[in-house]
C-alpha cells in the first residue's frame, strides 16, 4: 500500500478520492508531494500553538491562585508557579501540537485535493518540472509562500504575540524562515522552463492550491488545537497540584 493510499484511508477519503483517480494517479500524488519542505511552516505553527499553550496556563494559574487564595506571592516570578506552568505547558504541547507537527494528517488532505483536481497528465508535468533544478526552486518558493500566508493570518490580525517562555520556538522559527528565503532564490532568466512552468494553466493552479487552499488546511488545524487548550488544561490540572502543595508549604514555613 503506498503512502498516500494509507493517509487517504486513514482520513475516510480514499473512496471520494479512487472515483476520480487510479493507483496510477495516486502514486504520482505521493511522488509530488514528498517534493515539498514545510518545516517553516510547521515551526511557525508550533511557535503560535507554544504562545497559545503558555497563555492557556497561566490564565488557569491566576484564576487557582484568586479561587484558592494564594495570595500575591503565586505570580509568574515565583519557582512553584514556574514549574506548574512548565508541568502544564508539557502537557499542552503534546497533546495539541505534536500532533499538528505529524505532516501525515496534512499529506492525507493535500493528496485527495491534488488528485481531485489535476488530471494524470497535469501530474506528470508538475512533477517532471517541479523536479529539475529551477523546480526545486520553484518548489521552495511554494512553500515560503505557503509559511507566509500561515503566519500572516495570525500576525497580521494581532493574534501572534511575543509571549516570554517562546523564545525557543520563535528561535527555530526565525532561523528555518531565513534559511529557506535565501535557498530559494534564483535568477529566472536563466531558467526560460521556470518562466514558462509559473505562467503555465497547471503550474498556476498547483501555485493557488498549495499556497491558498493549504494554507486553509493548516490554519483551521491550528486553530482546532488553540480552540481544544482550555479544556486540556482542566484535564490536566493535577499535574500542577504538587507544586501548588508546595507552594503552601513554603509559606507554612
Amino acid at each position: 500500500m503506498s503512502r498516500i493510499v494509507r493517509l487517504l484511508t486513514a482520513a475516510g477519503l480514499l473512496s471520494i478520492v479512487a472515483a476520480h483517480s487510479g493507483a496510477s494517479d495516486l502514486k504520482k500524488v505521493d511522488t509530488l508531494l514528498d517534493l515539498h519542505d514545510l518545516r517553516t511552516t510547521m515551526a511557525i505553527g508550533n511557535y503560535y500553538l507554544k504562545q497559545e499553550a503558555v497563555l492557556a496556563t497561566r490564565s488557569y494559574l491566576r484564576t487557582l491562585g484568586r479561587e484558592q487564595r494564594l495570595g500575591e506571592d503565586w505570580n509568574r516570578d515565583n519557582p512553584h508557579w514556574q514549574k506548574a506552568e512548565a508541568a502544564l505547558v508539557d502537557s499542552l504541547m503534546g497533546q495539541a501540537a505534536r500532533p499538528f507537527s505529524n505532516l501525515e494528517w496534512l499529506m492525507g488532505e493535500w493528496g485527495a485535493l491534488t488528485a481531485r483536481e489535476f488530471s494524470d497528465a497535469d501530474l506528470d508535468f508538475l512533477a517532471g518540472h517541479l523536479r529539475t533544478e529551477y523546480g526545486r526552486k520553484q518548489v521552495m518558493i511554494m512553500d515560503h509562500n505557503l509559511a507566509l500566508y500561515v503566519m500572516a493570518s495570525y500576525s497580521l490580525t494581532g493574534r501572534m504575540q511575543d509571549v516570554p517562555g517562546t523564545e525557543a520556538e520563535r528561535k527555530v522559527m526565525q532561523d528555518l524562515w531565513n534559511a529557506e528565503d535565501a535557498a530559494m532564490r534564483f535568477d529566472p532568466n536563466q531558467s526560460p522552463e521556470a518562466t514558462q512552468f509559473a505562467f503555465s494553466p497547471a503550474g498556476k493552479k498547483y501555485f493557488v492550491n498549495a499556497v491558498l487552499k493549504v494554507s486553509g488546511i493548516i490554519n483551521a488545524r491550528i486553530n482546532q488545537a488553540v480552540a481544544s487548550m482550555p479544556a486540556l488544561v482542566q484535564a490536566n490540572a493535577a499535574q500542577a497540584m504538587p507544586y501548588v502543595e508546595a507552594y503552601r508549604q513554603s509559606r507554612r514555613g
